[in-house]
């Protein structure tokens, strides 16, 4: 592996013109080059990719349990700050790092999944999510574009909120069935064609999983499953 990242630094700097004495320079090579060696590690450019979104107050749960089971599938997950501090406090005090901030995450061209979980920032009452232009335009043309739209718990509702929801089945968690009724309560997590919805954190993991059986394959969700221990 030694060996591939310093081939792959050396072909980034050849091809790009490569000039130690540009801070700036370096600075953006740098980038390239992380993103070659994240390709390589994850088994090249045909990788999946998701991004997850984490707004203040989020559930700790429902975010960590898809984005480590993704993970382990070797599908890259980006978690993105809402805001532009990268440390993001959920709801019961536990803080996450994101990997960048949703702005930077939306220069890059698409993500195969776009992952939202509840908390708080998902409550309709408290709109943190719902009212984020940025967050809604991207649900839309996700879901547009046959892309997957995920989310749990509360955030269903701001799927609701970019329209996406209309004409397909679904469940949520039962606190926001007044926002968005017709709820799907028997089944922990609803598949309709590209969108997929779970009912809260302890729904996470499987949760996860029927993102990895929808991204990869139902052999990959199984052998996760089967290795963490998992019994629906």
């Amino acid at each position: 592996r030694t060996l591939r990242v310093c081939l792959a630094m050396a072909m980034i700097m050849a091809a790009e013109g490569f000039m130690l004495s540009s801070p700036t320079n370096w600075s953006t090579r740098r980038q390239q080059g992380v993103r070659a060696l994240a390709g390589m590690a994850g088994g090249g450019a045909g990788n999946k990719r998701a991004l997850c979104i984490l707004a203040e107050g989020f559930e700790e749960m429902e975010a960590v349990a898809p984005i480590d089971i993704l993970r382990r599938a070797s599908v890259e997950v980006t978690v993105a700050s809402l805001s532009q501090d990268r440390l993001v406090k959920g709801r019961n005090g536990i803080s996450v790092m994101a990997d960048v901030d949703l702005d930077s995450a939306l220069s890059f061209p698409s993500y195969d999944a776009i992952i939202v979980p509840g908390g708080p920032p998902a409550v309709p009452s408290v709109g943190t999510l719902k009212n984020d232009k940025r967050v809604l335009q991207l649900l839309q043309q996700q879901m547009s574009s046959g892309r997957i739209v995920s989310a749990i718990c509360a955030a269903p509702s701001v799927l609701h909120e970019a329209g996406v929801l209309e004409g397909k089945k679904y469940t949520a968690h039962f606190s926001v069935e007044g926002v968005i009724p017709q709820l799907d309560k028997s089944s922990a997590v609803v598949i309709d064609g590209n969108l997929i919805t779970s009912q809260g954190a302890g729904t996470g993991t499987q949760f996860g999983l029927a993102l990895v059986e929808k991204l990869k394959d139902k052999a990959t969700a199984d052998e996760i499953a089967a290795s963490i221990c998992w019994k629906a």
